[in-house]
């Protein structure tokens, strides 16, 4: 059952990966007719508050916690509301190809989070198979960044840094909650701000055509139904597993640039994509290897696997319960 479960996990954190890779790069069609990255992020908000109330609603979830537990979505959620626009908005700035590669100092930062909170240096593989996803990433997008427009440059870092400290923040803080619960909270805190980024700038630009109406639904609308799918997927496969499957997400963005805005893709990308890939596998290697060394001891209890979060189990209530 445990091994089933990681495996749809890994089926879902590949998925979301892939939609927001297609995400940024459908973007860069909105952008060229006049929106920004406030016109994705801001209706992508308040989208997945709407998805996620529903799904919570057909599944009998309650969203009722207490205001401790509350105080502990505050946070990720103010960290959200930034990489919900940061992430999307360096691509008007900079190509989206290396808006990708900037918010991807998070999976190695992930890594040496969890490392120094543990006090315990990750191993030699899970620090070769990070160190060789980023260096894929860097190969393969061939990025220069000495004629980069510096604002796109500070989202793209600043989203990839708040989100690492995201995810720790969550597998940590969180993991007594239901993660579609606490994926609520955060999500409508991260609205919230956002809408009042929007009253701040009056209002957003809109596209001016009917292609830049489609790529900015279209991106919101991806954004929106894969995020929900990482944080579903962190308890199960962890933050770090999470950190590597995610680096599919830049590789989408290439595919996806190269065949709506024919960005050529060279022989040194794809030797990038196939380091990624080597990456990700040597990832999944380690953390099978060096499961039994850490498993914890057996519990009285059933482990909750996907089946269980999407269907809102008992055990996930007895253990908001017992929070």
């Amino acid at each position: 059952m445990r091994r089933s479960g990681e495996a749809v996990g890994t089926v879902f954190a590949l998925v979301g990966s892939i939609g927001l890779g297609c995400a940024i790069a459908i973007a860069r069609i909105a952008y060229e007719e006049g929106a920004n990255g406030l016109s994705i992020a801001f209706p992508r908000a308040w989208l997945l508050v709407i998805l996620l109330l529903g799904f919570c609603e057909l599944t009998g979830r309650r969203l009722t916690m207490s205001f401790k537990s509350w105080l502990a979505c505050l946070f990720p959620g103010l960290l959200l509301s930034h990489m919900f626009y940061g992430n999307i908005a360096a691509a008007e700035f900079i190509p989206a190809a290396v808006a990708a590669l900037l918010f991807f100092i998070f999976p190695p930062l992930v890594t040496i989070i969890n490392a120094a909170v543990d006090r315990r240096p990750p191993s030699p593989m899970k620090l070769g198979a990070t160190l060789i996803a980023f260096a894929g990433l860097a190969v393969m997008l061939g990025v220069s960044l000495n004629d980069l427009d510096w604002r796109g440059v500070a989202l793209g870092l600043s989203a990839g840094v708040f989100c690492s400290i995201n995810i720790t923040w969550v597998s940590r803080k969180l993991s007594h909650i239901d993660p579609v619960v606490s994926m609520t909270h955060m999500a409508l805190v991260a609205a919230v701000c956002l809408t009042g980024a929007t009253l701040f700038f009056g209002g957003v630009p809109l596209p001016s055509g009917g292609a830049g109406w489609a790529a900015m639904l279209g991106a919101a609308a991806m954004q929106a139904s894969c995020i929900p799918l990482f944080y579903i997927v962190l308890p199960i496969i962890g933050p770090e597993r999470m950190g590597i499957l995610s680096n599919i997400q830049p590789v989408a963005t290439i595919l996806v640039a190269y065949l709506a805005l024919g960005e050529a893709l060279r022989p040194m990308q794809f030797l990038g994509a196939m380091m990624i890939l080597g990456g990700i596998l040597l990832m999944q290697y380690a953390a099978k290897r060096e499961r039994p060394a850490i498993a914890p001891a057996p519990s009285p209890e059933p482990e909750a696997g996907i089946p269980e979060m999407l269907s809102g189990s008992p055990t996930l209530e007895n253990a908001q319960r017992r929070a």
